[in-house]
């Protein structure tokens, strides 16, 4: 990782939420809250953590529902945050098992699929030989999602020191 000497934006990671609205499905916050929609449908980067079944309740989550919080590492440091139950997090838990620690240990890019009404889905492929990570949804219905989503935070928080690159400066 590079690290630019001299004034700069603050480094903090910056969220990312996943909704389904008229030409977008993610969107960002600005500091007075307002929307700022996101028209890729694609971020590519390596997933440092995830953080599942967590009770949210800051300035960009006040309901205080349960969440995922998806730590990607890109062009800067991203948090896509995704409620609990949506589909959206159920084929990121879904695609996410199916990977192996190797996959995982590369950049992804992790793609935004709009459904019927509020419904968004989740996608992954690698970016380098453009295949999709499919998953089958027989027996979702079945499925013991948080403890799927506990199954899929120790296999990715047990990579995530693997990631680490030395520190280069540049000025």
């Amino acid at each position: 990782m590079e690290v630019k000497l001299g004034f700069g934006a603050v480094p903090r990671p910056q969220y990312v939420f996943v909704k389904k609205d008229n030409d977008h499905c993610w969107y960002m916050l600005a500091e007075d809250n307002r929307h700022i929609p996101v028209y890729e449908k694609a971020l590519t980067g390596v997933i440092t953590e995830i953080k599942v079944d967590r009770k949210v309740e800051n300035t960009f989550s006040i309901d205080g529902k349960i969440k995922i919080n998806l730590y990607v590492l890109a062009d800067k440091p991203y948090i896509i945050q995704s409620g609990n139950d949506t589909y959206f997090s159920k084929s990121l838990l879904l695609s996410l098992d199916a990977m192996t620690s190797e996959q995982l240990r590369n950049p992804l890019t992790i793609a935004v699929s709009p459904g019927n009404s509020n419904v968004v889905f989740c996608n992954i492929y690698d970016p380098v030989t453009y295949r999709f990570v499919g998953v089958s949804w027989d027996g979702h219905n079945e499925i013991d999602w948080q403890t799927l989503g506990q199954k899929v935070s120790l296999k990715i928080n047990k990579i995530k020191n693997l990631n680490q690159e030395p520190i280069q400066i540049s000025s």
